[in-house]
């Protein structure tokens, strides 16, 4: 079923429409004929609202001001830390700081993006896809952000 608006070019174009479409109905100009990509959603409303956090925290990761906050961090602690296999004690406060940090600033920003997030409500939603989450760019992100030997190497 080919559509054609009398361009010779348009002779390869296939209507996927059921149906034949008057391209003299369409006016470009008219905001309310235009299309949108619209989700049906998930299995259920706890799938939707997990997709939307899971959303929310792949933007913060790669968020600008998120990434300058870490950087920022670093820079004023570095001097502290030294490029030998010993952990001195100020490292844990550090550490503990930056994690508090980055723990704050992600659950503020998943608040304001999904107002009904719960910390406790997304770790219990996380250990029930633990095998579907498993190997996930956005799960290695966050445990890396934990994790004290990756937190010193970036020192």
């Amino acid at each position: 079923n080919n559509a054609s608006t009398g361009d010779e070019d348009d002779d390869d174009f296939d209507d996927l429409v059921d149906g034949d479409v008057d391209q003299d109905d369409y006016d470009e100009d008219d905001p309310a004929q235009d299309f949108q990509l619209v989700s049906t959603g998930g299995e259920n409303e706890e799938d939707d609202k997990f997709d939307a956090i899971v959303g929310t925290l792949e933007e913060i990761m790669i968020d600008p001001t998120f990434r300058s906050m870490q950087e920022g961090f670093m820079k004023e602690h570095c001097s502290h830390f030294e490029d030998t296999e010993e952990n001195k004690l100020v490292y844990t406060e550090i550490f503990q700081n930056y994690t508090q940090m980055v723990e704050n600033y992600i659950e503020e920003h998943l608040k304001e993006a999904v107002p009904s997030f719960v910390m406790t409500d997304f770790v219990q939603m996380l250990a029930h896809r633990e095998a579907e989450m498993e190997g996930s760019c956005i799960v290695d992100m966050l445990l890396s952000l934990g994790d004290f030997a990756v937190f010193k190497e970036f020192m």
